[in-house]
């Protein structure tokens, strides 16, 4: 089988238009070179995809569906071209985004959709690495940009700009014995159960907070929060998830009684400040430091 595009273009041509000779004036081509080039496409495929019985020719059933296919094959070659010209004008094959708990996701997305807009042929890839593996992943190279929290050090490589501040509330399930507290203290939250967001390192980053003495390691901000739900433990959660689960009487904020006020956690991008970006990487790292967190 000889297949060319020219032969599946005029196929779409001559459904489209309904008649051999339209499609020929369409083409700029003599008549007899379409229905040719059609009787030909039908030899290589073995099919008929044209009823010519009547005035007008009709696509058969196979030709419904090998029209069908056409269109899918010329959709997917323009597909190819945008991508090489993306491509030829510098654009960059792919571009990953680090991000520090798929929880900071919906407040991306806004920023995600203006990125699909202005490179709609590139390849984006989001990674959701935790703690330590975030930095570690822009200082490699593997991810170009990345959006967590400020740890406790970065790497003398790596650029930050801040994007904000997250508040995060320690939060119990209603049911929990804290909750019963009007003035939870210290020694209270020690004694209880804290759930925390581990990553796959061993790391100081993971014990900056800790208090309790008896702790539940989970990887990320909403399974942390799914097990508060359930009354396994307290835990101070960002408040980008909490307007659902206390609308509907999941958790409770703790009062901070006795306690010492809780600090806000900044949030920040990383970049590495050798490395050259693409066009792409520069767009995006301008956009999210326009994007600033809103939170109350």
């Amino acid at each position: 089988m000889n297949l060319s595009l020219d032969s599946v273009q005029l196929l779409v041509a001559v459904a489209d238009s309904g008649s051999f000779s339209a499609a020929a004036r369409q083409l700029g081509k003599a008549q007899s070179a379409v229905s040719t080039a059609i009787a030909h496409l039908e030899i290589d495929l073995g099919l008929t995809l044209f009823d010519r019985s009547g005035r007008l020719p009709r696509l058969t059933a196979h030709g419904e569906r090998m029209l069908a296919e056409a269109r899918a094959l010329l959709a997917q070659q323009g597909q190819w071209q945008a991508v090489a010209a993306e491509l030829a004008a510098g654009v960059e094959p792919r571009l990953t985004l680090a991000i520090d708990d798929a929880s900071l996701l919906p407040w991306l997305a806004p920023v995600l959709q203006q990125l699909a807009q202005v490179y709609p042929q590139l390849e984006l890839e989001l990674l959701f690495p935790l703690l330590e593996d975030l930095s570690d992943m822009v200082l490699s190279g593997r991810a170009q940009l990345g959006v967590g929290y400020q740890a406790l050090t970065t790497p003398p490589a790596l650029m930050r700009f801040g994007l904000g501040q997250m508040p995060m509330p320690l939060v119990v399930a209603l049911q929990h014995p804290l909750a019963r507290l009007a003035a939870p203290t210290l020694d209270d939250l020690r004694r209880q159960r804290q759930v925390m967001v581990t990553g796959r390192q061993p790391g100081a980053e993971r014990e900056r907070f800790r208090i309790a003495t008896a702790i539940w390691w989970a990887e990320g901000d909403l399974s942390v929060l799914e097990l508060v739900k359930r009354g396994l433990g307290w835990a101070s959660v960002p408040a980008l998830l909490l307007p659902e689960p206390l609308a509907r009487g999941e958790v409770i904020r703790l009062p901070l009684g006795a306690l010492p006020p809780l600090p806000a956690l900044p949030l920040e991008l990383l970049w590495h400040a050798s490395r050259p970006q693409g066009p792409a990487t520069r767009w995006l790292q301008a956009a999210l430091q326009a994007h600033r967190l809103q939170t109350e």
